[in-house]
């Protein structure tokens, strides 16, 4: 049985922060949530979302790494590479 990455309590938080970074309801924001999909995530957004990913991981990402974190599951991908594991 394989397990539903959107089903997760690393995808909840993930989905929160987002919600929270773009000032959004939680409803709006899906398990494949994307960049320009949402009117509230534009490239401005995107760079204080990357800062809310490091301030809530304690990691610095590079500028290389920002221009891959284009969707929800992108991000829950690399969050869940970090060392501790998101």
């Amino acid at each position: 049985m394989s397990t539903d990455i959107t089903d997760t309590p690393l995808m909840d938080e993930l989905r929160a922060l987002l919600a929270e970074t773009f000032r959004v309801d939680l409803t709006e924001i899906s398990a494949d949530a994307q960049l320009g999909e949402l009117p509230q995530w534009d490239s401005m957004a995107h760079m204080d979302l990357m800062l809310a990913l490091e301030a809530r991981y304690g990691v610095q990402i590079t500028a290389e790494t920002i221009g891959g974190l284009t969707s929800l599951t992108l991000i829950l991908a690399y969050v869940e590479g970090l060392p501790n594991g998101g």
